[in-house]
This record gives C-alpha cells, structure tokens and sequence, in this order.
C-alpha cells in the first residue's frame, strides 16, 4: 500500500480517480500530483512488480509457449522504439535531442538525485549499486540457475569478462612477456578520470623538469600487481619514479579518516591497505615511490611543487 502524501487515502494505485474526485481537488492526475510530490510514487512496489512485463509474468498470465512469444514481441518492440530512427520518425528528434533523452534515464547518482531529492537519491544509487554488485556475484547465478548450471555460468562470465584484461591471457595467446601485455592493456586506457586540482599539480612538475614520460590521463603507466590480482595505474611516472597524487576522500587521508570510516562503501583502512599494496608492486619493480596529498598541495601548492620537483631530479637514474 501507498499513501497519498495530499489527503493521505491508501492504496495499491493512485488512479486518476482519486486526485479528480477523492482527493482534495488540486490534482487532475497522477502526472499533475508528482510535479507537486517529486519522487512520490501512485503505484505500490508489489503491485508494479506483479504487473510489469516480465517473461515470468507473461508465462504465468498466459503459458510457456503464448508468455515467451509475447515476451519476445514486447523485446523487439521495445528495440524499435528505442532507436534514433524511431524517434526521428515519429517525433522528429535531432540527434542531440535523442542524446539528451538517453543521458536523463541513464541510472546516475546525478539522475537519481533530481528525481527524487539529494537523501532518497542517494539512497536509492546506493540500493542500484548494491544490486549490480549483486548479479556479479556467484551467488546471484546459483540462486537464479541453480548450483550446477548457476556456478558454469558464472564461471563462463568470469573468464569472458576477464581476457581482454588479465595480462596473462594475453601473453599467452600473443607469445610475449606479462609486461608487455600489461603495455597493450594500459594502450587502450586512453582516457582516465583525472581531477583539475591533479592537472594543474602535473602542469607545474614539467614547467619544471619538462615533460614527465607517463601520465595516467596522457600515457598511462601501469604493472601487474600479484598482490591486487589486477593491473595499477600510476598517476605520474619518470624515469625510475613514481609519484601518486591521492584525494584525501578517495583514498582516505589518515590526517582526517579514522581506520575504520566507512568511504564508499569500504573500510578506510581497507583502501589504504590496497594503496600500499599498489605502491609496493612499483617498489618490487625498482621503482622509487612518492605520496602527495591533496590538502598537502592546496595548503602551500608552491612548497609541495618545489618538493616533488627536487625529489624526482635527485632520484631519477
């Protein structure tokens, strides 16, 4: 059951009905009361679940056979509605018209937020990320398919998921180092997420020193970490050093989180653990290492530029 938020009437659905002629007279419909209630809902969960089409609705409604025909004529009616060309036909969209539909019903911490106000979006990405971590896991497949089929499945996903990334597959399959696959990994890592504050800390290093041989957002630089199970990459590498320019949010500044605060979803200590963890595969490669936090260069940018500047000309080899 849900309540209307207007008059407080309960119910599985707020029909047009309702707001015409049981409510309190503001609303002409549904569409009129949530412009009014952002994020309010007029149908319960449990009556959307049981009327949404679904394969296993249809085949319940109306059999095996009929269910899965009719599922399979709702799929591709769907595809063909959801085409550039079909919008372009029936309402004449431009191009950058149908970018801009496709981005606003994107699941986004953004979308979600304006939909249905900054606490229950947050919460509802949270419940959204939670549950597509969950179809990842083991326990999805075998709880879906059972344990023999579900565990095949998920198996299969694993390594299909994994080829074009684990270094040692790719060594294998081209006769060449693990090294050298993890180039051609990191070859097709051409755009990485780099914050401006990072950009402008770079900028300064080569004004500098001249231009630094690896960037992550540039020319990313990386190596297989057997203690990760995954390739890392390095925010700034010359020479034989390696210098990461941390967030003091993402990766928990011990200065302001205490071990055991919850960032993300994950353990503080956790995240610093695995920093750690990435450092040491660079110095078990020979390679010098150096940490600059983000409040360390907003408290005196000049001193900290100076810093890392001096320390990889004296490091270099």
């Amino acid at each position: 059951m849900i309540k209307c938020l207007e008059c407080g009437f309960e119910a599985d659905r707020l029909q047009w009905t309702h707001f015409k002629y049981n409510c309190t007279g503001k609303f002409k419909n549904g569409k009129e009361y949530q412009q009014s209630y952002p994020g309010a809902k007029v149908v319960s969960a449990q009556l959307s679940k049981k009327t949404a089409v679904t394969l296993d609705n249809l085949i319940g409604k109306y059999g095996q056979v009929d269910g899965t025909i009719r599922w399979d004529v709702y799929r591709k009616k769907q595809a063909e509605t959801n085409t550039f060309k079909y919008k372009k036909e029936k309402y004449g969209w431009t191009q950058s018209q149908f970018d801009d539909y496709n981005s606003s019903r994107s699941v986004t911490l953004i979308n979600m937020v304006e939909r249905h106000g900054e606490e229950a979006g947050i919460k509802k990405w949270q419940e959204y990320c939670d549950r597509q971590a969950y179809t990842n896991t083991k326990e999805y497949f075998v709880e879906k398919y059972g344990i023999d089929v579900g565990t095949k499945k998920y198996t299969q996903l694993c390594k299909e998921k994994s080829a074009p990334h684990d270094p040692e597959i790719i060594a294998q399959q081209l006769n060449i180092t693990k090294d050298a696959a993890v180039d051609i990994i990191l070859s097709r890592q051409t755009i990485k997420f780099v914050s401006n504050l990072e950009k402008e800390f770079t900028n300064n290093i080569e004004k500098i020193i001249g231009p630094l041989e690896h960037i992550s957002g540039r020319s990313p630089y990386g190596k297989w970490s057997a203690e990760l199970g995954t390739y890392v990459i390095y925010d700034i590498k010359h020479k034989n050093c390696i210098i990461e320019f941390n967030g003091d949010y993402w990766h928990a500044n011990p200065l302001m989180y205490a071990d055991t605060a919850i960032i993300r979803g994950k353990c503080a200590v956790d995240i610093r653990n695995r920093d750690m963890l990435k450092l040491k595969t660079a110095e078990d490669a020979g390679l010098k290492t150096l940490v600059i936090w983000e409040s360390e260069y907003r408290t005196n940018k000049e001193k900290t530029i100076n810093r890392a500047a001096e320390w990889i000309l004296r490091e270099q080899e």
